[in-house]
């Protein structure tokens, strides 16, 4: 090889390394900076009785392995849930337990974690909550997945197993026609999604100026896709303001005709009744918050503004009613506490508010979880008599 040519890769690889080491050193920096819990996606580890859960100490996480800054001896409010309670999406402090406590004064402990459901939050309340001491315990239910998790559970975890409705595992829903083109995928997806679970740096990047990028690429594969799968939208009064709804998704862990869905409903019930008799032992005011799709949100305001709605999408704003309004009657009957959000959400998207990312993760921003929890804060300041007429 001669003298110029290995001169130059020399000088090459010397400034790859370099930009190596650079890189590194900023991740390191990052982690010091900023909460890593915010930019990371933390890997959950088995448990008998929840399935998963986060281990003790982990990246942004407490003693208990919940996403609070520290876990106090006490807590005036304990908050259960799934990801729309975990804040996923959100900084830390922008999850509606955190912006609860800000608003209200009161001492919020976080017990939400992405893939829990109804029995998940039951084992919760008779367990790891008791020892806050709460004045007040908040479970959220939501809407998008919930009655598909309360069926899951009995059926992959043994301790469950006695909630199964069924002597048999109930038959997979047939696959909607219009879900039979495969869903393309993402560009570089194996490699995103490691550093997904280990950049902090990354994340940032992602959630800064990858974000425009990010609306691009979702844009091209809903276009690519039938709208019942994915629909991507702009609000025709403040075009800036835009989402990706999934429909179809959603539509199919809410559909009632599906023995999955009918039975999971069913398990939420008992669940949910399992959870009062726990927290009226401890002598706990219970409130359920009903936490509905990011697609239910909008159903009013793409109607008022005359949006062209797919099959599923028109399918799931009328189910999803009609859901809620089965738990609710079930919730009143055994004197359980509620409040919906509902309203409060479709205010701010009524007022033209990013309240959910302009890509297809339906999780709510953190403005969504503002919403969330001055609504939750307005019940609580109604109690006693809000027990059956928080909404």
């Amino acid at each position: 090889m001669n003298s110029p040519l290995k001169t130059k890769l020399l000088s090459a690889g010397v400034a790859l390394v370099a930009i190596v080491v650079a890189v590194l050193l900023a991740d390191v920096a990052a982690r010091f900076l900023v909460d890593p819990a915010d930019f990371l996606n933390v890997d959950p580890v088995h448990d008998s009785f929840l399935g998963h859960k986060i281990e003790a100490g982990a990246t942004g996480h407490d003693a208990l392995g919940f996403r609070n800054r520290e876990m106090p001896k006490t807590a005036h409010i304990v908050a259960i849930g799934d990801s729309m309670t975990y804040g996923s999406g959100a900084p830390r402090d922008g999850a509606w337990p955190q912006q609860l406590a800000t608003l209200g004064g009161d001492s919020v402990y976080n017990m939400g974690l992405g893939g829990y459901g109804p029995l998940q939050y039951l084992h919760l309340a008779g367990g790891l909550a008791k020892q806050f001491k709460p004045r007040q315990l908040l479970v959220s239910f939501y809407f998008g997945n919930d009655f598909v998790d309360a069926y899951m559970a009995p059926q992959t975890l043994p301790h469950w197993q006695s909630w199964r409705q069924s002597t048999a595992a109930a038959p997979a829903a047939p696959a909607p026609a219009s879900a039979a083109a495969p869903v393309p995928q993402r560009r570089g997806a194996a490699l995103r999604d490691w550093l997904s679970h280990h950049s902090v740096l990354y994340g940032m990047l992602r959630a800064t100026v990858l974000e425009p990028f990010a609306v691009v690429e979702q844009k091209s594969l809903a276009a690519q896709m039938t709208a019942d799968q994915r629909m991507s939208w702009s609000d025709p009064a403040a075009p800036s303001v835009m989402t990706v709804f999934t429909p179809q998704q959603r539509a199919s862990a809410q559909d009632p005709s599906q023995p999955n869905v009918r039975e999971g409903m069913q398990i939420t019930q008992r669940a949910f009744a399992a959870i009062k008799d726990e927290a009226d032992r401890q002598g706990v005011p219970l409130m359920v918050v009903l936490i509905p799709t990011r697609e239910k949100a909008y159903c009013s305001y793409l109607k008022t503004t005359g949006a062209p709605l797919p099959p599923a999408y028109q399918k799931l704003c009328v189910i999803e009613e009609a859901n809620k309004a089965e738990l609710v009657q079930a919730f009143k009957a055994k004197g359980i506490a509620f409040v919906d959000p509902t309203p409060a959400l479709e205010a701010e998207v009524a007022r033209h508010i990013q309240i959910y990312p302009p890509t297809s993760d339906g999780h709510p921003t953190a403005l969504g979880h503002k919403a969330i929890a001055e609504a939750v804060l307005a019940a609580l300041k109604k109690r006693p008599a809000a027990a059956s007429a928080a909404q």
